[in-house]
């Protein structure tokens, strides 16, 4: 079924099954899917509406990697589990996609949108669709976003050097401690040394002095001797066999080696000293070692310098961390130029969009049968408050009657009068909306009689437009349309269905005196549709 351009009406007895259209409208606009309309829970529901798109929405399609067609086909299918899948002409997509788009398609307004009007976000939207720069607020967003983002970064590094300072002194005493100590791989196992040979030299010098003794002793057969005497005598017959020969020459090399070993041992015996001084110095210094090492757990003094090198690095990083700080406070504040500027553009374009609102809705409200109606929009500002809408917060005071003071518009309006006054900044926002459909469900609640043929009058012309789908039960409401559709049950032998179809003027004049005379159908109700229908 097509819904044609400019004024749409769709009646029907009450639970005909208008909502169903809704519903389903919503799914194919983004919204989520409750299993529970599903007539039949075996069975996959599919809902599919084709839209003409504008080519403005051509940036959204290519940002998202869609093809644009100026006929899109908008396609959602829920299964009996509750999961549910989006496509865009036959492509996958993520739900918020289809919801961007949606927005940008149709504006679907219910009786529960008119309460939403006593909400100041809601009228603070209603104002920034009136700006004579509508990406502003946009602009505001993005700038108020990354504020925020670098507000949490600065905060985020100041608690790391916050939690760093803390330590910091720490870290200084033990890099200085260490650093004071002037460590050298190598050194700890030099210092062992020499402390295990200083404290054994009495016995080291005993033993040395024996064994040279015995190598070398004039008054007592020594070593050398013996060898001597050896070596002399296999010399005397190492001509008869070459191997005597060679171990003539073997013992040559045993006596030469022999008195060089002896001349090491006189040589390390006259360097082995001993010094309490140095004994001291030297445990004193491997005590500093142990005690360091034992201290960070480690057994090196190379894993010591790596410590030292560590705590270094860390000392850095708080350098860095300030340095860090620095910038993003730097680039916070050319930010904050940004936010605070825009904030202010922002407040007065609102400030005057609300003067123009107050002056284009007072009219209209005159043609509802209003016409002592006042509307008073507040835009105060805060600079001291920044939110993600601005530094304004919107209070849209009315009165109804001549002489009544303005008060919000949750403490006066009736249900009848705050139907009218949204739909009458309704219609002043079209003046300025690029939207291709909207749709009003029973937006004439709380009207009727004359009053709802001025309303219609007033969707009428908001219909030009726009394509306009209007949900009514006032016949003044519906005769006003170009097109009109009925919503009716049709019940077979097992199941109940809703049916819709497009009624000819015959039918239209029938339908609307059915309204007009409560379901039964007088000669004067007919006439009456007629004289409505014109």
């Amino acid at each position: 079924m097509a819904f044609p351009q400019g004024f749409t009406a769709i009646t029907g007895e009450t639970g005909a099954g208008k909502s169903i259209m809704l519903g389903a409208l919503g799914l194919v606009l983004g919204q989520r899917a409750d299993t529970g309309v599903l007539q039949d829970k075996n069975k996959r529901c599919i809902v599919e509406a084709e839209f003409t798109i504008d080519d403005n929405l051509r940036p959204i399609f290519d940002d998202n990697d869609l093809d644009f067609d100026f006929h899109s086909i908008f396609r959602r299918e829920i299964a009996p589990n509750g999961k549910s899948r989006a496509f865009i002409n036959d492509v996958p997509v993520q739900l918020p996609i289809m919801k961007i788009l949606g927005d940008n398609l149709m504006d679907i307004h219910s009786q529960h949108t008119t309460l939403t009007l006593k909400g100041s976000s809601f009228q603070l939207s209603i104002i920034d669709n009136y700006l004579d720069d509508i990406t502003l607020p946009n602009t505001y967003k993005a700038a108020y976003k990354q504020w925020k983002k670098l507000q949490n970064e600065i905060t985020e590094l100041e608690n790391k050097h916050r939690e760093f300072q803390k330590e910091q002194s720490y870290y200084q005493y033990l890099v200085e401690e260490l650093a004071n100590a002037k460590l050298r791989v190598g050194e700890q196992e030099e210092l062992e040394q020499d402390v295990d040979l200083m404290s054994n030299s009495e016995e080291i010098k005993l033993q040395i002095t024996q064994s040279l003794a015995l190598l070398d002793n004039e008054e007592v057969v020594s070593v050398f001797s013996n060898l001597s005497q050896v070596k002399s005598n296999i010399s005397k017959i190492s001509s008869h066999d070459p191997n005597l020969n060679n171990i003539s020459q073997r013992l040559d090399s045993a006596f030469i080696e022999l008195k060089d070993i002896g001349q090491e041992l006189s040589n390390f015996n006259d360097n082995v000293s001993f010094s309490q001084q140095t004994l001291d110095s030297a445990n004193d210094r491997l005590d500093l070692i142990y005690r360091l090492q034992s201290k960070h757990a480690v057994n090196s003094i190379s894993e010591l310098l790596e410590i030292k090198q560590d705590l270094n690095n860390k000392l850095s990083y708080n350098e860095d961390l300030e340095i860090q700080i620095e910038q993003k406070k730097k680039e916070n504040s050319v930010v904050w130029s940004q936010l605070s500027d825009v904030a202010l553009r922002l407040s007065q374009m609102r400030k005057a969009a609300a003067k123009t609102i107050e002056k284009e809705v007072l009219p209209l409200l005159c043609d509802m049968a209003l016409p002592a109606s006042s509307l008073q929009i507040d835009v105060l500002s805060d600079t001291e408050r920044y939110s993600e809408s601005g530094i304004d917060y919107i209070d849209f005071l009315f009165s109804a009657n001549k002489g009544s003071e303005l008060k919000p518009l949750y403490k006066v309006a009736s249900g009848g009068e705050l139907a009218r006054l949204m739909l009458a900044l309704k219609a002043v926002l079209s003046r300025k909306s690029n939207m291709p459909t909207i749709i009003f469900d029973e937006i004439d609640s709380g009207v009727s009689g004359d009053i709802a043929a001025k309303v219609g009058n007033i969707i009428k012309q908001m219909a030009e437009r726009h394509q306009l789908i209007v949900i009514t039960h006032l016949p003044q409401m519906a005769s006003k349309a170009t097109n009109h559709y009925k919503v009716f049950k049709q019940e077979d032998s097992d199941t109940t269905t809703s049916q819709i179809k497009q009624l000819n003027q015959q039918e239209r004049v029938e339908e609307i005196a059915k309204m007009l005379s409560n379901d039964r159908i007088t000669q004067a109700a007919i006439d009456n549709a007629m004289e409505l229908l014109g």
